[in-house]
């Protein structure tokens, strides 16, 4: 089998980029024929470890600014190269991640034989778009074979057509300890009890993540709990807004920002709670990595995601969106709670089973092979 895998770029800690990694070199292991082309410029090497036998190719789209013809012939000499590039490969299918690469993909796949499988990966119902941009990128996903969607929220966010070509099939969770990761230091924690948040420092991120919401909140409950520190993981361009926001709250020395880490397994172990205050989501890795861990979690119920995660009362709390109160209460509750935080962790661990990679993968074996 030759697979093509698609997505704008491999160098982010994201979501999407540590799920195509691990499928590609889950297939790449099988013997399995597997070429990873990237829109980026390539100066910055994938973030999570690719298989030796995994093809990677980097097209470096750039976008052009100058006059309208420019413009114009810059896009369509940019779909022709998406299009050599993806014949040149040959693949039997082709599986593209995240809505822009999706739509690169399919434009440059017009009239051909060749399958392509679209990937949304986030909320549908947030993602800003105006009625024409949705209704092209609807036109387009007419023609992918399948559109994968991870939860039932997102399927049914999809106009009824669509509907009829998509599939539910959520990210798989791996082993705590069950990576395949170069050697890295750890990343310096401060000392006491640990609650883990993680967002990527980005404006659009650090408000789609809540840390805007969450802050204030733990602001409320440090006194209360004294022994308890803030840790964010991940970092970005404007890491500086949360530093900001961490000094207008006064939380100096309970607030972390420590970065990123490829190794997040080995950090959430040395944790004790993990909150999601997402305003919206697609399938929140983070989140079950955490719970992987063993970490109980507090969650907005965003869509989506979190209510096809957590089982609210048994292995974490869900909390209705945007309810800083509902979250600063659930956190109270799990933070002066040792007992009850034991009982959620061991039943958060059963995560393992319910999303296993070999669960996830045979639902996308199935839809490849038919």
């Amino acid at each position: 089998m030759r697979i093509v895998l698609a997505i704008y770029s491999l160098s982010g800690a994201g979501g999407a980029e540590r799920v195509m990694t691990t499928m590609a070199n889950y297939w790449s292991e099988k013997g399995w024929a597997v070429t990873i082309i990237t829109f980026d410029d390539g100066s910055k090497p994938p973030f999570y470890r690719l298989h030796p036998a995994v093809k990677l190719v980097v097209l470096n789209l750039k976008s052009k600014t100058g006059n309208i013809i420019g413009r114009i012939y810059y896009f369509l000499s940019k779909n022709l190269r998406v299009r050599r590039c993806l014949l040149r490969e040959k693949p039997d299918v082709i599986i593209s991640f995240t809505a822009k690469t999706n739509m690169k993909v399919l434009r440059a796949m017009l009239f051909t034989k060749i399958p392509v499988i679209v990937s949304e990966r986030n909320s549908r119902t947030r993602v800003s778009q105006s009625f024409f941009q949705r209704k092209y990128r609807n036109c387009l996903y007419r023609n992918s074979r399948f559109i994968v969607c991870q939860t039932r929220a997102m399927r049914d966010a999809l106009p009824a057509r669509l509907q009829r070509q998509s599939i539910i099939i959520p990210n798989p969770v791996k082993k705590a300890g069950d990576q395949e990761l170069n050697p890295e230091p750890p990343l310096p924690l401060p000392e006491g009890k640990l609650l883990f948040a993680v967002s990527h420092m980005s404006r659009e991120k650090i408000y789609q993540k809540g840390i805007d919401l969450l802050i204030p909140v733990f602001a409320r409950l440090a006194a209360k709990h004294s022994q308890w520190q803030l840790v964010i993981l991940n970092d970005g361009p404007e890491k500086h807004l949360v530093v900001q926001e961490i000094a207008r709250h006064k939380l100096e020395g309970r607030v972390f920002l420590p970065g990123k880490t490829k190794d997040i397994f080995s950090t959430f172990n040395k944790g004790h709670l993990f909150v999601l205050a997402s305003r919206y989501e697609g399938f929140p890795n983070a989140l079950c990595e955490a719970m992987a861990c063993g970490l109980p979690v507090v969650s907005f119920d965003c869509p989506t995601g979190p209510a096809d995660i957590i089982r609210h009362g048994t292995d974490g709390f869900l909390v209705p969106a945007g309810d800083t109160a509902g979250l600063e209460q659930a956190l109270d509750r799990l933070m002066g709670d040792a007992q009850l935080r034991r009982q959620m962790s061991r039943r958060a661990a059963e995560i393992v089973d319910r999303f296993s990679l070999e669960k996830v993968m045979a639902l996308w074996e199935q839809l490849i092979c038919g």
